[in-house]
């Protein structure tokens, strides 16, 4: 076993008495150092760039001497030299640590190393990685590797690597994937090689790990080498939290441990860093981490996935990746009013510079806002109440109208989620203010919320986006004649008598598609004529507090950091008994069941659009519809008393509407003429819900 030593790491100039001994361990290990004069040992002292690792008896047993380059802002290590007797006892590292500490505003370390010498291993621990290699000045011209050091600063480069990654899928190919691909049309195509697919470039990024480098460094064929390199300079590096890596490592570790499966520790790293980066799409072809891939995304929600499947159910996943209400868990985000004295601090964050957006002329306008809070309402979202996330300005200057003015969403793992919540949630607010109309005139939109926006049924205007939200429950004939009103407010608002007119086509009320997408269109209104399929589903609290239910959520003495309310479309689990087909959809009442550990149960609390209902086995199931919801897969087996071939259903709901004035049980018994026990799903009449959501949504 290495016994490691006791040192201290201190910077000497020329005047030091240890100088004498830097310069005797120079000159006895020139051979693989290489020529240094004394003169020289002496200038980089005197400019202070020696390192020097001391002994507990104050003896110097290896000495580091290196040099800024500052037009290039980075480190070069000159020498690395330990006394033989200490060598393999973590002075190198203590040294290179100590250095880096050192030089932090650099962009990072450099140094250049003989490939013969076989000492790889020893750059590789030390967190080097090799980018390439090149002829030594030796008459021999021995091949050197050039190793670098990152100090994760943020350059030009890594601003371009995360634009990419905001418009695009980020997969992040791991080693087996690599050394498969080709990137050669004359070669015969591999499996990875069609994530190389043209169809795919404008949607998919490929991403790549340091382990990569160190891979390809191990390649002997020199040809092959630079050529794997070379591909690998056309993929985006990975970019990732440094100091989030230990604790990553230790839980892949853990999980390793739980689940009696070893992985070499290249396979570790690559699952460490993706995940540390907030990478949502890991690919592979090593067969052990796919067969583990459920437990990986349950503990650090990242999707595992052969090159093939990855292909196949490329828009699924991307679709699921956009939205991954999942990764909230365990944070704590708030909506916060910006006071005056604070708007200075936004300003980096959220100024569209990428957009074209001048910084002062955001800065004016960000300032002409806080300061006239009658009419504008400036908010941010918060996370760990400091870490600003979202930021969104309102104007209520007109009465049936409410405009969004900005809406700025910071890039991350939940972008997609964020913008999908701050769209929904100015709407449902419109809605709340009995406001007709939601406008979104933001000049500098990003692709993440401009995505939300068409989800959600915007019509493209003049100066931007707008959405009617209404109110209302009422009959296709009522419905089309306040329709057919409020499109006579002007020519952008002629998309209200389209849709008057849709309602008063006899068949569109009867046809079950058509009036779930005008309720769509029209959210919160509910067209209560309309042949659509309504169910009141049980639903156990435990699942509800997750799902919908805030005020059950602050009952739980574990309550997660969650809020609730940026989760927009979720999944709900029930055994199969026939009372549901595949494919059907409609509207959900949720009926909160009893239960003595909290109060507020036994009622029916909100309604939701029923998206679709699948009816398959647990594990698909699970897989299929896991970014959507709080289920593991445990939980499914026991719906289905633990029978993995036996089939439950799944029901994909979204617009959940939060009932101002729940019904008791007492009460449903009542509008169902007592014909309710609320033991199972079951679908009511189209007047029995006219009747629950008016007094639902009564204010």
């Amino acid at each position: 076993m290495t016994k490691y030593i006791q040192i201290t790491i201190q910077e000497i100039d020329h005047t030091s008495p240890h100088l004498k001994t830097v310069i005797a361990l120079g000159d006895a290990n020139k051979k693989t150092l290489g020529f240094f004069t004394e003169g020289a040992f002496r200038e980089s002292a005197r400019d202070r760039v020696i390192l020097i690792a001391l002994n507990p008896q104050k003896n110097c047993i290896g000495y580091l001497l290196y040099r800024p380059v500052r037009r290039s802002n980075i480190i070069v290590i000159v020498h690395l030299c330990v006394d033989p007797e200490y060598r393999g006892r973590g002075v190198t590292k203590q040294l290179v640590n100590s250095l880096s500490q050192k030089t932090q505003n650099f962009y990072g370390i450099q140094l250049k190393c003989r490939r013969d010498y076989g000492i790889d291993r020893m750059w590789e621990t030390l967190g080097f990685i090799p980018l390439n290699d090149q002829p030594g000045r030796s008459k021999e011209g021995k091949l050197l590797t050039v190793w670098w050091l990152e100090h994760n600063h943020p350059t030009i480069f890594s601003y371009a690597a995360n634009q990419k990654l905001e418009s695009k899928l980020c997969a992040v190919i791991d080693t087996s994937v690599f050394l498969e691909l080709q990137g050669n049309e004359e070669l015969k195509a591999t499996e990875s090689d069609s994530l190389l697919a043209d169809w795919l470039q404008d949607d998919l990024e490929l991403c790549i790990t340091d382990e990569i480098f160190k891979s390809i460094n191990r390649i002997n064929d020199a040809k092959l080498r630079d050529s794997k390199r070379y591909l690998a300079n056309s993929l985006t590096q990975l970019l990732y939290d440094k100091t989030r890596l230990e604790g990553i490592l230790d839980s892949i570790c853990k999980l390793l441990v739980d689940q009696s499966i070893t992985f070499d520790q290249a396979t570790i790293n690559q699952l460490a860093i993706t995940i540390t980066s907030d990478s949502p799409v890991f690919v592979t072809r090593n067969i052990e981490i796919l067969n583990l891939a459920d437990e990986i995304y349950q503990k650090f929600t990242l999707e595992v996935i052969s090159p093939t499947s990855l292909i196949l159910k490329f828009d699924d996943i991307r679709r699921s990746v956009e939205y991954q209400p999942v990764r909230l868990a365990g944070t704590s985000i708030k909506l916060k009013l910006i006071q005056r004295f604070e708007q200075s601090r936004f300003i980096d964050t959220f100024h569209a510079s990428e957009k074209g957006e001048i910084e002062g002329v955001f800065q004016q306008r960000l300032r002409h806002i806080i300061a006239n809070p009658d009419q504008f309402q400036c908010y941010v979202f918060l996370e760990n109440e400091n870490i600003p996330l979202a930021l969104i300005v309102f104007d209520r200057q007109q009465t049936y109208e409410l405009k969004v003015t900005i809406i700025r969403v910071r890039p991350g793992a939940i972008a997609a989620t964020l913008a999908r919540y701050l769209v929904f949630y100015s709407i449902s607010l419109s809605a709340d203010e009995k406001r007709q109309f939601t406008r979104i005139i933001d000049p500098y939109l990003e692709e993440t919320v401009l995505q939300a926006i068409q989800e959600d049924a915007f019509v493209r205007v003049d100066n931007g986006y707008l959405k009617a939200n209404l109110a209302v429950a009422q009959t296709s004939t009522e419905l089309s004649k306040y329709l057919t009103e409020l499109g006579k407010m002007g020519s952008e608002y002629n998309f209200c008598i389209q849709l008057a007119e849709t309602l008063t086509i006899s068949e569109s009320t009867q046809d079950i598609k058509t009036i779930s997408e005008i309720e769509r269109h029209l959210w919160p209104a509910k067209v209560i004529n309309a042949d659509l399929p309504t169910f009141i589903i049980p639903i156990q609290p435990r699942w509800a507090k997750d799902l919908f239910d805030k005020e059950l959520a602050n009952q739980y003495l574990l309550e997660s950091q969650t809020d609730l309310a940026l989760r927009r479309e979720l999944v709900y689990y029930k055994r199969n008994n026939g009372s549901l087909k595949p494919g059907v959809i409609g509207r959900i009442l949720w009926y909160v069941s009893s239960d003595r550990a909290f109060t507020g149960t036994q009622e029916v609390k909100a309604c939701s659009k029923l998206d679709e209902v699948i009816i398959d086995k647990p594990e698909k199931l699970y897989r299929q519809f896991r970014h959507l919801g709080v289920y593991e897969l445990k939980n499914l087996m026991t719906i289905a008393n633990n029978k993995p071939d036996e089939d439950i259903m799944a029901l994909r709901f979204s617009y959940t509407e939060i009932f101002n004035k729940p019904l008791t049980l007492k009460r449903i018994r009542e509008i169902r003429e007592n014909q309710t026990t609320v033991q199972s799903l079951f679908k009511i009449s189209k007047e029995q819900f006219g009747i629950i959501y008016n007094e639902g949504t009564a204010t």
